[in-house]
């Protein structure tokens, strides 16, 4: 999607992945194969770009600023700041530096550390992967003591440790979008609702209405961007308790709780990204309806998929090969007269597709 929004701007891009059937791989021309582990293919790759971005965050970041070191090629968002997001420990540490609402935390990487963590935290914890966790993959609920037994073999098999946070009763999930230019324009995208089905995002709804809380969290993250010196736009998911919003997690990247601005707002997330690591004026997207809704089209079988289109709603179909239980294959947007009528919508058209 971002190659795809990058055309329409007459970007030309190069795509670097290891498959040619990849999905950013079908939609240019200037593919390049190769594994993110590969100095000597990657710096060849990054070399002969002008300006580099990323889809994921779980890259070598320690690799990618070598060689933009050696190559004087910008990487964006930073590799170093890449290197603080990736990493849930650092990135907790940098919610706590910028005094930004999270939920309290402790590093753990033995049982004796996990056990004194569970009882500190008051015995309903979440237990995470630092590195390379994604999806409710490498995330465990500890709520009792028969969950931390179960989970204490989990703790010393992992290289990288874990995070220890407070379990929090939250009435609903948020998200927002939050980008900043290179030259330190900051804005964020409408705060929406989130709803996860098995750890995964199922659908979006917004926009929220703008309360005074919204707003102050909203220039406290732009706030975050400009301290860090972040370049390119970043996801924040967020639990709210009724109370007071607290945040669960950051994205150095486009996001998935952001695919409704494709159809929603007048300038997409991909648009706002491409711009802000170009250099390019970032301007506020205007939201076009009241309402609106993103319903993901997660994989349950591993047959091919089949759908009918209905002109309601928009299908955008990521061009993956293969279908598998969980996976996201596309999803639909929808526009209304209210979050509820969009996001009734998709949920409607959800049963048009096979997948």
């Amino acid at each position: 999607m971002l190659a795809l929004k990058a055309h329409e701007m007459g970007v030309p891009v190069a795509i670097y992945s290891e498959k040619r059937e990849d999905p950013a791989a079908q939609v240019t021309s200037l593919w390049h194969q190769g594994s993110a582990k590969d100095e000597k293919a990657l710096k060849e790759f990054i070399a002969s770009c002008s300006v580099v971005t990323f889809e994921s965050e779980f890259m070598d970041a320690a690799l990618l600023e070598k060689i933009a070191a050696a190559t004087k090629v910008e990487i964006y968002p930073r590799p170093r700041e890449m290197a603080l997001i990736q990493d849930r420990l650092t990135q907790k540490e940098l919610l706590k530096k910028f005094r930004l609402p999270t939920a309290p935390f402790i590093a753990v990487s033995t049982e004796y550390e996990a056990r004194r963590a569970w009882h500190a935290l008051g015995k309903k914890v979440v237990f995470k992967k630092r590195r390379f966790g994604y999806d409710g993959y490498g995330t465990f609920v500890v709520k009792n003591e028969k969950d931390l037994e179960a989970f204490l073999p989990q703790v010393e098999k992992d290289a990288h440790g874990f995070i220890a946070e407070a379990f929090v009763p939250f009435k609903r999930e948020v998200a927002v979008m939050v980008a900043r230019g290179r030259d330190g324009s900051t804005l964020h995208l409408p705060f929406v609702e989130t709803y996860q089905e098995n750890s995964r995002c199922l659908w979006v709804k917004g926009p929220l209405r703008a309360t005074p809380t919204f707003k102050r969290l909203g220039r406290a993250l732009e706030k975050l961007l400009e301290k860090a010196d972040y370049v390119g736009i970043m996801g924040v998911e967020l639990f709210d308790t009724g109370r007071e919003l607290v945040i669960n997690e950051l994205a150095p990247r486009v996001h998935n709780s952001g695919h409704y601005s494709l159809d929603a707002l007048s300038m997409d997330q991909f648009t706002l990204h491409i711009r802000a690591v170009l250099g390019l004026e970032l301007r506020q997207p205007i939201v076009l309806r009241p309402g609106f809704a993103m319903m993901n089209l997660l994989g349950t079988t591993d047959e091919a998929p089949k759908w009918q289109l209905s002109g309601d709603v928009k299908l955008h179909w990521y061009g993956k090969n293969e279908n598998r239980p969980g996976r996201k294959m596309g999803h639909i947007n929808a526009l209304a007269t209210s979050p509820e009528k969009a996001l009734s919508l998709v949920k409607k058209r959800r049963a048009d597709f096979r997948v």
